[in-house]
């Protein structure tokens, strides 16, 4: 339950330290006092979003402190997020002038997701909106579910939910994907067929280019090797081996006398061996060099075949078209499997299906149930708070589509007055703002027992009731607090009158700035608090008298 809640520079609150206890507690004051602040706060600290407006002062940060008492039973969800667990829980929020928001639990640092994981085993806020909402079928099945039998039955139902969600989308884009590849299936055939056709080897445009060469100017490369050779050797006297090798000759004579001569007829020995090695080379090559007009048409032929494929899917290299090949082969390989992908998934949706059928079919038995209960349940509540001729039924309507609740559609259907043919509407249609009041508090009663969380939060639920109804709605709080702490926020004297404790919100202008405190009342504060609420600001005796009664009711 909620043991303490520290507010500081919050709204119109600088700082205020407020002690809670067990069983039914009211907190009462003028309209525009802040009663709803300390419900703004409460819901900061259990992860709601914030901003720089809530900032009293906005040089200072915001703080919120909540301390809980935890039930062990709450152990495991410590541990699951890595928290250790203590029987008395620190939940801490703050708000920095310049927007940053940290939240804490027992001083170790947690994001926001956490702290609302927390809180739905916490507290069950009920709002003014709340109430409202009553007359929405979705929250009108949120109601009903509340008192179903088998809980993990819609747990489980929503995991499969999300899996036949998940598996449509699978299936679409596959469909999709499917009507993509047969659209280019003929082409990519096509271009794949024209690449394995063309048996590219991955060095070959290098090779072939440099042969093209080759053969295209075979006639003046041997015209000019020829001449080459007859510089090197000929008939006559003056050819460059000649020369070299009678320079060598006589060199060779003289070699001994000297060193250097030495040396220099090495290194010419070592030329005229080069230059004799060039010469057999250059004529070896003028032997196999021949100008074949058919090669060097196939050789172009083949280049331009390569030339062409490199264009056509904007590469440079033979490697870069042999990876295109590769990537056609795999989409005509997706092409044809995506078939059998898609009839797969089609079979394991059909087990979703009927999964879920099975069990949406179990779900809305189990509401039909759950909403007789809570139509039975509530009757009594009803009639103690004068609505004695008020008749709930609760239609649960099996659709043909799923969606993530089960295949359910709620409706309560609504009359508060007897009329001949008991005709029942839709209850947005029938109901005024007191009688939905007490409609949302009797099924709040009925649904209090089937609550995980220990502590229930009423922001003015009591709108629209007055006198004597006022009181029996005081009563199924009091009926509500036996096994919950009730925190109610409330402007009725009867039902502030049947709380244990009582909390007065209420406004002071401290160094000509406005701000709220809250404070507990003793007994005698009580009494006068009730009084002023009955008479207004002028308290007479018969107040004060009125008021005493109602405490010892």
């Amino acid at each position: 339950m909620l043991e303490t809640l520290k507010i500081e520079n919050y709204a119109l609150i600088r700082s205020c330290n407020i002690d809670f206890y067990g069983g039914f507690t009211a907190i009462t004051g003028e309209t525009g006092a802040g009663k709803s602040i300390m419900l703004g706060a409460l819901a900061l600290v259990l992860g709601a979003r914030a901003d720089t407006q809530v900032l009293l002062d906005k040089g200072k940060k915001c703080v919120i402190e909540a301390v809980f008492s935890v039930d062990k039973k709450l152990q495991n969800v410590f541990e699951d997020n890595d928290l250790d667990y203590e029987q008395k829980s620190i939940f801490r929020r703050e708000i920095t002038p310049s927007g940053k928001s940290r939240a804490f639990i027992n001083d170790t640092p947690v994001q926001l997701s956490v702290m609302k994981i927390f809180a739905q085993y916490l507290v069950d806020i009920h709002s003014q909106s709340a109430t409202i909402n009553l007359k929405n079928h979705d929250f009108q099945l949120s109601m009903v579910d509340s008192l179903l039998e088998n809980h993990d039955l819609l747990s489980s139902y929503k995991d499969l939910y999300c899996q036949y969600k998940s598996i449509n989308s699978e299936i679409d884009d596959l469909l999709q994907k499917q009507s993509e590849l047969l659209k280019e299936k003929s082409y990519n055939e096509f271009l794949f067929e024209e690449l394995e056709n063309a048996k590219l080897q991955e060095d070959e445009q290098e090779e072939e280019e440099r042969l093209l060469e080759l053969a295209t100017n075979a006639e003046t490369i041997k015209e000019n090797i020829v001449e080459a050779l007859n510089l090197f050797d000929n008939d006559e006297d003056n050819n460059i081996l000649g020369f070299l090798n009678e320079t060598n000759s006589r060199i060779s004579k003289i070699s001994t006398h000297n060193k250097i001569l030495a040396e220099l007829y090495e290194r010419l020995e070592s030329a005229r061996i080069e230059l004799k090695d060039i010469y057999n080379e250059l004529s070896s090559f003028n032997d196999e060099l021949e100008f074949d007009e058919n090669k060097v048409t196939q050789l172009s032929d083949r280049l331009n075949l390569i030339y062409d494929l490199q264009k056509k899917h904007n590469v440079q290299t033979i490697r870069e078209l042999l990876q295109i090949k590769e990537q056609l082969q795999e989409k005509l390989l997706n092409a044809d499997n995506i078939d059998g992908e898609i009839e797969n998934k089609i079979k394991q949706k059909k087990l979703i299906i009927n999964q879920l059928e099975d069990l949406s079919t179990q779900i809305h038995n189990q509401r039909i149930v759950s909403s007789e209960l809570l139509c039975k349940e509530i009757k009594p509540l009803l009639d103690s708070m004068a609505m004695k001729e008020a008749v709930l039924k609760i239609e649960v309507s099996f659709q043909e589509d799923f969606n993530s609740d089960g295949k359910d559609k709620i409706r309560f259907l609504f009359n508060a007055n007897k009329t001949k043919d008991n005709y029942l509407q839709d209850l947005s249609h029938v109901i005024s703002g007191g009688e939905l009041s007490r409609l949302m508090l009797a099924i709040k009663a009925v649904i209090a027992r089937k609550y995980n969380v220990n502590t229930l939060v009423f922001d003015e639920i009591d709108t629209g009731i007055s006198g004597d109804i006022a009181s029996k709605a005081g009563d199924i709080m009091k009926m509500i607090a036996q096994n919950h702490q009730v925190i109610v926020i409330t402007h009725l004297v009867q039902m502030a009158a049947k709380a244990e404790n009582q909390y007065k919100v209420y406004k002071q202008v401290v160094d000509n700035q406005t701000q709220s405190n809250i404070g507990l009342l003793n007994e005698e504060q009580r009494i006068a608090e009730l009084a002023k609420m009955l008479s207004g600001d002028t308290i007479t005796k018969e107040a004060l008298a009125n008021a005493k009664i109602l405490l010892e009711k």
